[in-house]
C-alpha cells in the first residue's frame, strides 16, 4: 500500500515538471535468461521432474501431465496478458539462434542426444474447455442470489485500478451480501481482509462520534454508507480486473478453472468440469497417481456396520436449503414491523458493546407475513454511573487535614477530573444512596455525588481516590450491566423501542431488519400482563470432521455439516425425530480426489451434500448456506471450546471472505487477541446474536449427572434411549481403511451428519433452551452467559437487580488480576496466618457412621432445602447482620450474632422466600388435569429452575471469586445448620431412637421395624415434633431403607423403598461407593453391582458368601480366558491440568493416554476426561510400567494391535480393592480368602487389617521390597542440581534415566550452551544439603486431621492422643485424628531415594531390563562402559547418603524386643 503512493506521488511530481516516467526509466541489468548444461545434466533435470507431482491433476484423473521436457518448437501467435506467465520460449528467439550458431560442430550429437526429449513439430494448443453448469448449478446460484433483486442495482460500474497484490488469493468464491449500496468515492478495490480505511466523510453522531466503527466501510461484506452496486456481473467484473499472483498448494488444481472463478459466485461442480490437455500421457498417470479409487482395497465398507444410517432413516428431512424455494431476501422495510403508534417491539436474544453503543439482537414479527425475522438496534448515549463518596475533611500529600468537605467540593474536584479526560459532556447531581457490602469504612447511608457520563471516554481507574472523597463505585460496571439495571430488563423478554430512528443504521449487520436509537429513556419492557408468546427460533446444530495437517500440526475441516429446525418454539414438546428439519453437508476428499462414483451415490442419500475440491471452497459454501439459513441458536458438542475454535482458526488461515457471518454482527478485521488467548470470550464476541448451546459444557453437563465422561456416545446411550445409540468411530483409521471406498465414504459422511440429529435430540429432550431462557429471566443476565453454564454469574445478577431496586450501591466487580494482588496483600499483612485453614471455613456437619449391614427399616429424614430455610428462618443478609466483629479479629474467625428477632426482613431472605412462593404457585398450575402437554412442560421447566436458583443462593456467599462474597454470612449459616443438625440428633435420641449416620442437612434413624407402616409412623411422629421447633424449617421423610450396608462417611447402599402407583418397589440406592467413581471400569463396577444384590438380598449369610466366593472365581477365570469384551476394561479419568504439567506423567496412565493423543493431533484441555485401557503391551512396552502400557479403547480394538488387558493389573486394582470394602462388614470372610477366589497370590502381599476403625482404604499391599522404585519413590523429593556457571537448575534422576548428563568425567551441565562438568566436592555439598532440608521438615513434626472439613494443621500434640484438638485448640467440633503430615516412612525412602541415584549396579541391570525395547542395545552399551567410568565417583555419592541410613532406626529391628516373651 506505501509503495503504491510513494508511486503515484512520484508520478504527479513529474508531470508537475513536464517530464515523463519514460524519459526517467532506467534499463536495470538482468541476470541470465537460461541455465547452460550438457546432457547428462540435462537429463538429470528431467529426472528430477518427473519425480515431482504433475502441475494439473483434475478430479476424474485425467488432464495435463508434465514429463518434465521444454517443447522448444511449439509456436503460439500471440500472447495475451492473463497467459504471458505460462507462455513457452519461442523456437526462433535470440537466445535460441544464438545457441545454434555457437554449437554447429556438434549438431550431429546433439540430434542424437537432447533433441530427442523434444517434440519434432509444433502442436497446436488446445483451447480451454468452458466448465458445463448444470441445471441444479443454476438453481442454486439463482437462490442465492435471490437476495440481490430486492436491491436497485445502479447504471454505473466504479471503475478500479488493477492491482497486482501478493496477499490476494487466485480463486475466492464469495456469496453476496444481503444488501449492498453503491459507493460514492473509492480510490482503490480492497481485499477482503484488509485493513480498515477511513472514509472520506463520515455522518455526524452524538457523543462524539461514539458509533463511528459501526458504519466504517471496512470491505466489501460491510457496506454501511454509501450505496455500491449489488448486481453479481460488477463484482464479476471486479474480480476479473484483479490479477491473482499467490497461489496456495491445496488450490493448485483449481488454476485452470479462473474463468469460472471469476463470476464470483457460481458453484461449479468437479465433476461436471473436465480438463484436457495437448498431450496427456495416460500409462504415466496410471503409474504415477494411484488413487484410493483406482488401486481398489477388497471392501473395506463392509468392515463397519452403520447402523446410524438406521437413526437417519426415520428422521423428517424436508427439502435442502440449496433448493430454489421462494424465500425474503433484503431488508425489511420499517412499516412491516413497527406498532400502529410508531413503536418497535423486539424479543432480545443476544447483545454486544461497540465502542460505548450497546447492540442488541433478537427478533421482531413481520406484519404482513406473521413470521418472526432476525433485527439488530443499536442503543447509543447509554451514560456510564459512578458514585463518589465524600471525605470528612480533605487530605493532601495523603495526610488529613482541617478542612471540612462539602459536596461543591466534591464537584469542583470531579469536574476537573473529567475536564482532564476530555469529557466534554457529563453530568453531576448529589443523591442518596445505602452500602452493606465488605468494603470497611464506608457508611450504610449517606449522600453520594453521581456522575453520568458516555461509555465511549475512558473509564475511571477503580483504585481512584481523591482530596475530597475516598471511594468511588461504579467504574467497571459493564455497559449492559447498566442498561439491564437502569431499565430492570430480567432475561430475553419482549422490548419496546419508541422514537427509533430506522434510517441511522445501514447494513450493519446480517439482520433482516436494522435500527437504532439514541433515547435509551424511550425504552422499556413489555409488560407481562399483555402475554406476548416468545418468537420461534430457528435452531441449527453442527458437527465437523477434522484431518491433522502434520506438515504445520493443525486441525482441518474434512466435513462441516449442519441440520436446520426452523420455527420451533422454546416449549416444543414433539419428539426430536418427528421436527421437520433441513440438512446440508460440505466436504472435501480427503485424499486428492473422491472414490469413482461417489457424487452419484452421495446425491441419492436424504438432504444436501454439497463437494468441493478443497479446504477454502468448503467454508466459503458452508458460510454461503450458514448465511442463509440465519440460526438463532448454534448447537453442538463440544462446539464451545473444540469445534468453534477449529472453525473460526481455519477461515481466518484461509481469509474466507465474509468469514463474520458466523455472527450477526459486520466486522472488518479479526480481533486483535484472537488465538492469543482471548479463549471462548473472544470466540463468543464474534459469533455475538447467535447462541451458542453445548451439551458438553458446563450447564450441559449439570442437566447430565448420569455421565461420566460425556462423550456424545455416551449420553445418547443414557439420555436418547437404545432406539437412538450412537456408534464411536475412530476416524484417523476410518479415513484410511473403510472410508476409502465408495459405500464406506457415504456411511462416514452420514455419521456426521446423524450427529448433528443427536445434537438436537439432546438439547431438545433436556429442554436446554427453555431451562436456561427461564434461568435468565430469574436472574436477570444475558441468556449466551447461562447458556456457557455460569451459575455464579447467574447469582449475582439477582443480587444486582434487587439491592439496585432498593436504592444500594452494589460491589464493583474485580478482575482476576486484581483480586490476585489484594489475596496476595492480605497473605503479606498476615505470614503467620495458615492460608488453608484462612480460606476455608468450617462447613456442613457429619456423624460418624455406625458402620455395618442393617436389615430392619432404616428412614432417612431430610430438611428441605436446609441453607436458604436457614437465611429465610434467622433473616441472614448483608443488610441485617453485623459483621465488625468478626472483620476486626479473623484469626479468630468470631462467627457473628443473629439479627434480632423484630429485624426488618432483610433483602437476601425476602428475595428467597420469593423464589420459593413462586415455585409453589407454579407446582399448583401443574396439578391442572385440564393443561397441555406444552403447558405442564413450561411449567415443569420453571418450578425447576425456581429450585435451582433459590438454593444456589447461598453459593454466593462463600465463593472468593463473587463480588457478593461475605464470609461472615456464610460462616453464620453453616454454623446455624451444624447447630440444627446436633438438636435433630439430640432430639431423636431422647425419644430413644437410634441415629446410625447424620450428614449435612439429613439425619438416618434406626426403627427396629418390620413393616413399613410402623416405620412410617415413627418418622411421622418425628417429623412433628422437629417442625415444632422452628417457623420455617421443614424437615420430612426423604427415603426408607428395607436394608442398607453403611460403609463410611458418604458411602452407603441400601434397598430404597419408592411408591409408584400406590405400591412401594425396591430400588438399590448407591452412594460414594467405589462403583459410582469414574476410575473404576464396567466389569468392576459389574462385579460391584453383584455383590451388592447378594448382600442386600437378605438371605442366609454362608449362602450369600458361598454364591460370592463362586462368582469371583468365575470372573477371574473368564479374565484370564480373555472372554469378556474388551470395552468392559476401559477406565475414565479426568485431567485437573494439562498432561504436561503434571510432575508425574510418566507413571499416569491418563497423563501417559493424553500425550499420545496430543501428538497425533487430538485437543486435550483441562476437565477433560481420558480413556484408557491398562494392557499387556507390545513386544517394546511389555516390560514397562502400566502407564506406558495403557491405550485408548480404539487402539486395542485395531485388529493388527496385539493388544490385551493386563489381566494381573485389573484384578488387583480394579476388582480386588472395591469388593474387599464392600464384604468388611460381613463376618465370614477377609482379604485374604477374597484375594484366593482371584486367584492372587496373597502370600506374596502383607494384609493390612489395622483395627484403625477411621481407616477406610484397607488394601492388599505388596512388601516395600517388592515395589518397583517408579512406584515407591513417586512421591519422593527429586535431586536437583545447580550449576555454578550458567546457574542452571536440573534434575537428576540416575545413570540409566538421566544419561545425557553422565560422561565418562563425570556428571555435566545439560545446558546446551554451558555443558561444565560437575565437581565431585560439589555434588556431595548439594546432596548433603538436600537431605538436611529434608531431615529438618520431618523434625518439624506437623501434624494434620484427616477430616477435609477441619483442615486442622498443628505442632501441638493432644493429650488424647491421635484426637484432633479443633481449629481453636479446644477439643471441640471435630472428630478427626491427627497424623504426621511427614511420616518416618516418607523420611526413609526419601533416603533410599538418594541412594538408589548412585547405584550404578542398579543402573546397569536397568538397562539390561530395557534391552527388547528400541534402542535397548545402544544403550546398555553405553551404560555398561558409563557404569565403570564413574563406579568411583558414584561411591562416594552414595557412601555420604549411606551414612545418613545408618543413623535412620527405621531399618534396625531390635529382635530383644520382638523375641522378649522366650527369654523369661
Amino acid at each position: 500500500m506505501a509503495s503504491a503512493r510513494a508511486r503515484l506521488a512520484e508520478l504527479r511530481a513529474l508531470r508537475a515538471s513536464g517530464k515523463k516516467r519514460l524519459s526517467t526509466y532506467e534499463v536495470e541489468e538482468q541476470g541470465d535468461i537460461y541455465e547452460e548444461v550438457d546432457e547428462e545434466g540435462y537429463k538429470k533435470v528431467i529426472r528430477n521432474r518427473l519425480d515431482e507431482d504433475d502441475f494439473v491433476v483434475d478430479d476424474n484423473g485425467e488432464g495435463y501431465a508434465d514429463d518434465g521436457r521444454e517443447v522448444w518448437n511449439e509456436r503460439n501467435g500471440g500472447y495475451s496478458d492473463e497467459e504471458s506467465e505460462d507462455d513457452e520460449l519461442p523456437a526462433r528467439s535470440k537466445a535460441a539462434k544464438r545457441k545454434r550458431e555457437e554449437e554447429k560442430q556438434r549438431k550431429e550429437k546433439i540430434n542424437n542426444g537432447i533433441s530427442k526429449y523434444f517434440n519434432s513439430g509444433p502442436a497446436a494448443a488446445a483451447p480451454k474447455p468452458k466448465p458445463v453448469a448444470t441445471a441444479e448449478d443454476d438453481a442454486f446460484m439463482a437462490d442465492l442470489l435471490g437476495e440481490v433483486d430486492t436491491n436497485v442495482v445502479s447504471n454505473k460500474v466504479p471503475k478500479h485500478n488493477v492491482v497486482k497484490s501478493e496477499t490476494r488469493r487466485k480463486v475466492r468464491i464469495l456469496s453476496p451480501p444481503l444488501s449492498e449500496k453503491t459507493r460514492t468515492s473509492k480510490p482503490k478495490r480492497r481485499d477482503e481482509n484488509s485493513d480498515p480505511v477511513s472514509p472520506t466523510e463520515e455522518p455526524a453522531l452524538d457523543l462524539d462520534n461514539d458509533d463511528a466503527p459501526l458504519f466504517h466501510p471496512d470491505d466489501d461484506d460491510i457496506p454501511m454508507s454509501d450505496p455500491i452496486p449489488s448486481s453479481p456481473v460488477t463484482k464479476a467484473v471486479e474480480r476479473k480486473a484483479i490479477v491473482p499472483i499467490k497461489k496456495e498448494p491445496e488450490d493448485d488444481d483449481d488454476d485452470l478453472m479462473e474463468v469460472v472463478q471469476a463470476t464470483g459466485h457460481h458453484e461449479s461442480k468437479a465433476p461436471s468440469v473436465n480438463i484436457s490437455g495437448s498431450r496427456p500421457p495416460p500409462k504415466l498417470k496410471k503409474e504415477l497417481y494411484p488413487t484410493p479409487a483406482s488401486s481398489s482395497p477388497v471392501k473395506p465398507g463392509a468392515e463397519v456396520d452403520a447402523s446410524w444410517n438406521d437413526v437417519r432413516n426415520k428422521l423428517n428431512v424436508l427439502s435442502s436449503p440449496a433448493s430454489s424455494e421462494s424465500r425474503v431476501f433484503g431488508k425489511l422495510r420499517p412499516q412491516d414491523v413497527v406498532e400502529e403508534d410508531g413503536s418497535l417491539r423486539m424479543f432480545w436474544l443476544d447483545y454486544t458493546e461497540v465502542n460505548g453503543s450497546l447492540c442488541l439482537f433478537g427478533k421482531v414479527k413481520n406484519k404482513t407475513t406473521g413470521s418472526y425475522a432476525s433485527a439488530f438496534v443499536k442503543i447509543d448515549q447509554i451514560l456510564r454511573k459512578l458514585y463518589f463518596l465524600p471525605r470528612e475533611y480533605r487530605q493532601k500529600q495523603g495526610q488529613t487535614t482541617d478542612e471540612e468537605i462539602d459536596m461543591e467540593d466534591v464537584y469542583h474536584e470531579v469536574d476537573q477530573m473529567m475536564s482532564r479526560l476530555k469529557v466534554n459532556m457529563h453530568k453531576i447531581k448529589e443523591c442518596t444512596r445505602k452500602y452493606a457490602f465488605e468494603m470497611p469504612g464506608v457508611p450504610k447511608e449517606t449522600q453520594y455525588l453521581k456522575l453520568l457520563y458516555p461509555y465511549d471516554k475512558p473509564a475511571i481507574p477503580m483504585e481512584t481516590k481523591g482530596e475530597t472523597f475516598s471511594h468511588v463505585f461504579g467504574t467497571n460496571t459493564s455497559l449492559f450491566e447498566q442498561f439491564v439495571l437502569w431499565k430492570n430488563i430480567m432475561g430475553p423478554c419482549w422490548l419496546q423501542f419508541e422514537g427509533a430512528d430506522f434510517s441511522a443504521v445501514n447494513n450493519a449487520s446480517w439482520c433482516k431488519f436494522e435500527c437504532a436509537t439514541s433515547k435509551p429513556a424511550l425504552i422499556s419492557p413489555v409488560p407481562d400482563t399483555e402475554n406476548l408468546d416468545p418468537p420461534t427460533l430457528t435452531l441449527m446444530s453442527l458437527a465437523f470432521r477434522t484431518q491433522l495437517n502434520v506438515k504445520e500440526n493443525k486441525q482441518e475441516i474434512l466435513i462441516a455439516s449442519a441440520r436446520v429446525y426452523e420455527n420451533v418454539s422454546l416449549t416444543e414438546t414433539a419428539p426430536p425425530e418427528k421436527l421437520p428439519c433441513k440438512t446440508f453437508t460440505v466436504m472435501r476428499p480427503a485424499g486428492s480426489s473422491y472414490p469413482v462414483n461417489f457424487e452419484a451415490d452421495i446425491r441419492k442419500q436424504r438432504g444436501t451434500y454439497l463437494l468441493e475440491k478443497s479446504e477454502q471452497f468448503l467454508l466459503s459454501k458452508f458460510l454461503a448456506l450458514f448465511d442463509k439459513m440465519d440460526p438463532d441458536v448454534l448447537m453442538g458438542h463440544q462446539l464451545q471450546e473444540v469445534d468453534l475454535s477449529i472453525l473460526l482458526s481455519r477461515l481466518k488461515e484461509k481469509k474466507t471472505p465474509g468469514w463474520h457471518r458466523l455472527g450477526r454482527l459486520k466486522r472488518g478485521e479479526w480481533p486483535k487477541n484472537f488465538n492469543r488467548g482471548g479463549g471462548f470470550f473472544t470466540e463468543r464476541h464474534l459469533v455475538a446474536g447467535r447462541l451458542v448451546c453445548d451439551v458438553a459444557n458446563d450447564m450441559g453437563k449439570s442437566l447430565m449427572m448420569k455421565c461420566q465422561s460425556w462423550s456424545l456416545t455416551e449420553m445418547c446411550d443414557l439420555y436418547l434411549g437404545s432406539s437412538n445409540a450412537r456408534q464411536e468411530i475412530d476416524i484417523e483409521a476410518a479415513l484410511k481403511t473403510w472410508a476409502t471406498s465408495k459405500d464406506g465414504l457415504v456411511n462416514f459422511v452420514n455419521h456426521c451428519d446423524t450427529d448433528t440429529y443427536f445434537v438436537a435430540a439432546l438439547v431438545l429432550r433436556l429442554q436446554m433452551l427453555s431451562l436456561t431462557k427461564v434461568l435468565t429471566n430469574i436472574a436477570g443476565n444475558s441468556w449466551a452467559r447461562t447458556l456457557s453454564g455460569t451459575r455464579a454469574e447467574r447469582n449475582e445478577y439477582i443480587l444486582l437487580h434487587e439491592f439496585h431496586r432498593n436504592k444500594y450501591i452494589c460491589p464493583d466487580k474485580y478482575s482476576s488480576k486484581l483480586q490476585k494482588a489484594e489475596e496476595k496483600a492480605q497473605e503479606d499483612d498476615d505470614e503467620t496466618a495458615d492460608k488453608k485453614k484462612k480460606d476455608k471455613y468450617k462447613g456442613g456437619l457429619v456423624f460418624e457412621p455406625e458402620r455395618g449391614l442393617y436389615d430392619r427399616f432404616v428412614l432417612v429424614m431430610d430438611f428441605n432445602s436446609l441453607y436458604p430455610s436457614i437465611i429465610q428462618e434467622y433473616n441472614i443478609c448483608f443488610t441485617t447482620v453485623d459483621r465488625t466483629p468478626s472483620s476486626e479479629n479473623e484469626n479468630e474467625e468470631k462467627v457473628p450474632e443473629v439479627p434480632a428477632s423484630d429485624a426488618e426482613q432483610g433483602i437476601l431472605p425476602r428475595l428467597i422466600a420469593t423464589l420459593v412462593g413462586r415455585r409453589r404457585e407454579v407446582k399448583k398450575l401443574m396439578k391442572d388435569k385440564r393443561a397441555t402437554p406444552e403447558q405442564l412442560a413450561l411449567w415443569d421447566t420453571k418450578q425447576l429452575a425456581f429450585k435451582l436458583t433459590a438454593n444456589s443462593m447461598y453459593g454466593c456467599l462463600g465463593y472468593t471469586q463473587s463480588r457478593f462474597y461475605a464470609r461472615p454470612l456464610a460462616m453464620l449459616t453453616t454454623f446455624k445448620g451444624r447447630e440444627i443438625l446436633r438438636s435433630t440428633k439430640e432430639l431423636a435420641e431422647s425419644k430413644q431412637l437410634r441415629v446410625i449416620y447424620g450428614d449435612t442437612d439429613s439425619v438416618m434413624i434406626n426403627t427396629n421395624m418390620d413393616t413399613i407402616s410402623d416405620a412410617l409412623k415413627v418418622g411421622q411422629e418425628f417429623k412433628n415434633s422437629v417442625n415444632e421447633r422452628y417457623r420455617l424449617l421443614e424437615i420430612d421423610i426423604d427415603n426408607i431403607f428395607r436394608r442398607l450396608l453403611l460403609h463410611a462417611k458418604k458411602k452407603y447402599a441400601a434397598v430404597n423403598m419408592t411408591e409408584v402407583d400406590g405400591k412401594y418397589v425396591d430400588k438399590l440406592e448407591v452412594k460414594g461407593l467405589d462403583m459410582k467413581r469414574r476410575e473404576y471400569c464396567a466389569l468392576s463396577k459389574e462385579a460391584s453391582q453383584r455383590l451388592l444384590n447378594e448382600v442386600l438380598s437378605g438371605e442366609d449369610q454362608e449362602v450369600v458368601l458361598n454364591r460370592i466366593h463362586d462368582y469371583l472365581r468365575e470372573l477371574a477365570g473368564k479374565m484370564r480366558e480373555y472372554t469378556v469384551p474388551v470395552q468392559k476394561y476401559v477406565i475414565y479419568t479426568k485431567l485437573s491440568k494439562r498432561p504436561e504439567e503434571y510432575p508425574n506423567k510418566e507413571t499416569m496412565p491418563p497423563a501417559q493416554v493424553a500425550l499420545r493423543e496430543l501428538a497425533r493431533g487430538k485437543t486435550i484441555r483441562p476437565n477433560d476426561v481420558i480413556s484408557y485401557i491398562v494392557t499387556n503391551g507390545d513386544s517394546e512396552t511389555s516390560s514397562l510400567s502400566p502407564a506406558k502400557r495403557s491405550y485408548t479403547l480404539q487402539d486395542v480394538m485395531k485388529a493388527d494391535s496385539g493388544l490385551k488387558p493386563d489381566i494381573e493389573f485389573y484384578l488387583l486394582k480394579q476388582i480386588f480393592p472395591p469388593i474387599e470394602r464392600l464384604c468388611a462388614p460381613i463376618p465370614g470372610t477377609d482379604a485374604v480368602r477374597l484375594a484366593e477366589c482371584l486367584g492372587l497370590d496373597a502370600r506374596k502381599y502383607q494384609i493390612n487389617t489395622t483395627a484403625n476403625s477411621t481407616s477406610q482404604n484397607t488394601e492388599i499391599f505388596p512388601l516395600e521390597s517388592q515395589i518397583p522404585d517408579s512406584v515407591r519413590f513417586e512421591s519422593a523429593a527429586r535431586f536437583t542440581l545447580t550449576c555454578r556457571h550458567c546457574k542452571e537448575r536440573s534434575i537428576f534422576e540416575g545413570l540409566s534415566t538421566s544419561l545425557h548428563m553422565c560422561t565418562p568425567h563425570g556428571i555435566i551441565c545439560p545446558n546446551a550452551a554451558c555443558g561444565k562438568p560437575f565437581s565431585v566436592l560439589t555434588i556431595v555439598a548439594q546432596l548433603e544439603s538436600q537431605i538436611r532440608a529434608q531431615t529438618s521438615q520431618y523434625y518439624e513434626g506437623w501434624l494434620v486431621c484427616d477430616d477435609s472439613a477441619c483442615g486442622n494443621r498443628t505442632r501441638q500434640i493432644s493429650v488424647y492422643g491421635h484426637r484432633c484438638l479443633g481449629p481453636k485448640g479446644y477439643a471441640e467440633g471435630c472428630l478427626g485424628r491427627m497424623s504426621y503430615e511427614y511420616t518416618e516412612k516418607q523420611m526413609y525412602n526419601q533416603l533410599l531415594y538418594f541412594a538408589s541415584l548412585w547405584d550404578v549396579d542398579k543402573a546397569k541391570a536397568a538397562a539390561e531390563k530395557e534391552k527388547g525395547a528400541s534402542g535397548g542395545g545402544e544403550k546398555k552399551e553405553s551404560v555398561a562402559a558409563l557404569v565403570e567410568f564413574n563406579r568411583v565417583r558414584f561411591g562416594t555419592m552414595r557412601g555420604v547418603v549411606e551414612g545418613y541410613l545408618r543413623k535412620c532406626g527405621r531399618q534396625w529391628v531390635e529382635m530383644d524386643g520382638l523375641f522378649k516373651f522366650m527369654l523369661a
